[in-house]
Order: C-alpha cells, then sequence, then structure tokens
C-alpha cells in the first residue's frame, strides 16, 4: 500500500529546492509530477539552484516512483533525461482508490469523473479546494513560485487521509480530508 505521495509541478531545473524537499520531507513512495521538469521557460528567471543536469539525474533515479505528465515547457530531450520521454498530457492514476486525473494546467481540462482529485500545475499557484466530490490541488512551485510563498509543494497521506499543500520550511498553508 502506498502511504505518502509528493505531488510536484514546475520544478524548471532547480536541484537543491527539489532535493532538499524529498529528503526533508520523506520518505515517499511515489511523486506525482504536473510537468515542467527541467527548462526555465522564456518567460521564467533562471531559479538561482538551476541545474538540470542533476535534477535530470535525480528524477530518472526514481524510475517507476516518478509518475508525471508533460508540461508546456518539456521538450523531448528533457524528458528523454530523465527517462520519461512518452509523458502524456493528462493521465489518471489510481492510488489506494482514489481516482486522481493529472495535468499540466496550459489548457483547459476536464476530469474524466466526477469523484476524485484533480491536479494541475503552470500557474505556480498554490492552491486546495473541494467542489462538490472533487478535490482541485495546485501544489504551487518549489522553485519559481508566483504567489508570496517561498515555494511550494503538495502530499497526500493516505494514512491521515489528507491531502495537503507546504510551503519549503515544512508549514502547511491548506488541508482537506477525504
Amino acid at each position: 500500500m502506498v502511504e505518502r505521495v509528493l505531488i510536484l509541478s514546475d520544478t524548471h531545473g532547480a536541484f537543491e529546492r527539489t532535493k532538499t524537499l524529498i529528503d526533508c520531507f520523506g520518505p515517499f513512495e511515489m511523486i506525482l509530477h504536473c510537468g515542467d521538469y527541467l527548462y526555465h521557460g522564456p518567460r521564467n528567471s533562471i531559479p538561482a539552484d538551476y541545474d538540470p543536469i542533476s535534477l535530470s539525474t535525480l528524477f530518472k533515479d526514481m524510475g517507476y516512483r516518478l509518475v508525471g505528465v508533460k508540461g508546456n515547457c518539456d521538450s523531448e530531450i528533457d524528458l528523454t533525461l530523465i527517462g520519461k520521454d512518452r509523458l502524456p498530457d493528462s493521465r489518471v492514476v489510481h492510488i489506494n482508490g482514489l481516482e486522481i486525473y493529472l495535468f499540466h494546467g496550459h489548457r483547459n481540462e476536464n476530469p474524466p469523473f466526477e469523484r476524485g482529485l484533480v491536479i494541475s500545475g503552470h500557474t505556480h499557484l498554490r492552491g486546495l479546494m473541494r467542489k462538490g466530490f472533487l478535490f482541485l490541488l495546485n501544489p504551487g512551485s518549489p522553485s519559481l513560485p508566483k504567489d508570496e510563498s517561498t515555494g511550494s509543494f503538495g502530499t497526500i497521506d493516505f494514512k491521515k487521509r489528507e491531502i495537503s499543500i507546504f510551503n519549503l520550511t515544512g508549514v502547511k498553508s491548506a488541508g482537506e480530508t477525504f
């Protein structure tokens, strides 16, 4: 049984921040990533800890534990470096009976179900809300946040049955039980 899942989006090549949050807030049996793994993109500044080669190695070493989708800044070579060169634009993942719809967020997408968790990134703005029987989560960005946070990420804790958003110091900014 999967106990804890890390939810990331928009890491944009920021190796130290990504590695630190994995090391400090783990263990995680699985990582769900909403895309924009390595390249910072033409509209973003370069992250202070920009090291896409090291981050690609970290992601590649995760193998099957890293489940994700393609973002609007992800090139074919970037995805090849992380060992995920055939990522879909969206996907449905089932974990411990929870149905999860994962997509980047730069296109309007409708989940193929009315109950479960919908996760997207792209905006670099963290948020978690409940809409009927759906939970809507944007984990924000650990590397290039576009809100007052210093960066953020999400988690699913199946023991506590809780979906949460944390900042990079570990302070919870939102949480919902499912």
